[in-house]
């Protein structure tokens, strides 16, 4: 298999990575070029995008058209995934607490089980989730619900 197969079954498998992350799991990439050939390869193929907004570049108007000039248009600590893949952890923290309302068959559950369900799921932090939840889901008491939360009350 090679070395862009690899790269990419990884970030299927295993999500968003910067290239050191992925390059550190990959010997044959690690042993030949690291880092930055993984960042080569993940700049060459278009499998593959970069997730992180942060570092958007800015374009300058140049008579009829624009120049995108970036001081650092590919910086190593970036995070790259499969293209279309790309959610954010609210997405993600979304979706699954969607499926679990679903899956449950009510309107609402006390919010720690909600959050142990979410977290078993997604993988992320239970702080997070719960933050998460609380910021998109109507919550009253110790109980969570399946309504978009409401702007005004915040």
């Amino acid at each position: 298999m090679s070395i862009g197969n690899q790269m990419y079954e990884y970030l299927l498998r295993e999500g968003a990575a910067t290239p050191e992350i992925i390059a550190a799991s990959i010997p044959d990439l690690n042993q030949y070029g690291g880092a930055d050939r993984a960042l080569l390869l993940l700049r060459l193929n278009p499998k593959f995008e970069r997730i992180d907004k942060e570092t958007s570049s800015s374009a300058e108007p140049y008579g009829s058209f624009k120049v995108k000039e970036d001081e650092a248009p590919w910086p190593a600590s970036s995070k790259w995934t499969t293209r279309g893949s790309g959610m954010s952890d609210a997405e993600i923290v979304h979706d699954a607490a969607l499926q679990f309302f679903k899956t449950l068959g009510k309107p609402g559950a006390p919010i720690a089980n909600v959050v142990m369900e979410v977290t078993r799921t997604t993988g992320l932090d239970a702080p997070k989730v719960k933050q998460i939840l609380v910021e998109q889901f109507t919550t009253m008491n110790t109980n969570i619900f399946n309504r978009p939360n409401r702007q005004e009350d915040k």
